[in-house]
């Protein structure tokens, strides 16, 4: 396959690398991401912005590797519309991001945003997390992920799948598990910081409350050890209060 790889860790990001390595070997590997952290961008895009491209050198055996000074979604983009589009992209892989993304995470996560965007391109499209905290090391994220590629790619035409691995893998097996978004709000913390100016500025700091999760949430999933497979939409339509409204008509 031809596949694009883009994050919102960086160009250096240790999971797109790792993940890089991994697929070069059986794939035509092409890497366009941020030149700097870019996360909690959703899948915003640069509009009227300038976008400073470059030339990386990884030491991968990769096609082409392009840095953006941009946002994750910018990324796949421009890369789809401008800097491969002659390549014939079959997928996008966005990861691997050192940080789950469950639940409403999606709503924030640059990783989610850039795999998105690959799916409003009507490319196959996968996003891949882990918690921090998680003793699943990126390389064996990547081989699992690498020998899934082809399962993956028979599913559809067209998909974007929220991949998120566990804190431990079950002992027994390797087990994927096809699930619903789940619900997780943050309790936020604002810290007053001074700047070297003399002004204020305020950071926020978040704890995850996950809350009303049944078994076939992605966030209960993860919870048993297993690896959750979470079908997005771009579709924001609620339609029980659609439904509801025009009832009322």
């Amino acid at each position: 396959m031809r596949i694009l790889l883009v994050n919102d860790d960086g160009i250096h990001g240790e999971g797109l690398l790792v993940l890089a390595r991994e697929l070069a070997g059986r794939h035509d590997v092409y890497v366009c991401a941020p030149n700097r952290e870019q996360s909690g961008m959703s899948q915003a895009l640069s509009v009227g912005v300038p976008l400073r491209v470059s030339d990386e050198r990884l030491d991968l055996p990769v096609k082409k590797a392009l840095s953006v000074d941009g946002r994750p979604a910018d990324c796949t983009k421009l890369a789809l519309e401008i800097l491969f589009k002659d390549e014939q992209i079959d997928m996008v892989i966005s990861g691997i991001n050192k940080g789950a993304n469950l639940g409403t995470d999606v709503l924030y996560s640059g990783t989610v945003g850039a795999a998105l965007e690959g799916y409003n391109h009507n490319v196959r499209s996968l996003a891949v997390s882990v918690s921090g905290k998680s003793a699943v090391s990126f390389e064996q994220i990547a081989e699992i992920i690498a020998a899934k590629l082809d399962y993956f790619y028979q599913t559809g035409e067209k998909f974007m799948y929220n991949i998120n691995f566990p804190l431990a893998l079950n002992s027994d097996k390797i087990e994927f598990v096809f699930t619903k978004q789940g619900f997780r709000r943050y309790e936020n913390e604002f810290h007053t910081v001074e700047l070297s100016d003399g002004s204020t500025a305020y950071k926020m700091q978040g704890n995850a409350q996950d809350i009303g999760n049944d078994e076939f949430t992605d966030i209960a999933a993860v919870k048993r050890g297993c690896i959750s497979v979470t079908p997005l939409t771009l579709e924001r339509t609620d339609f029980a209060k659609l439904n509801k409204l025009n009832s009322l008509k």
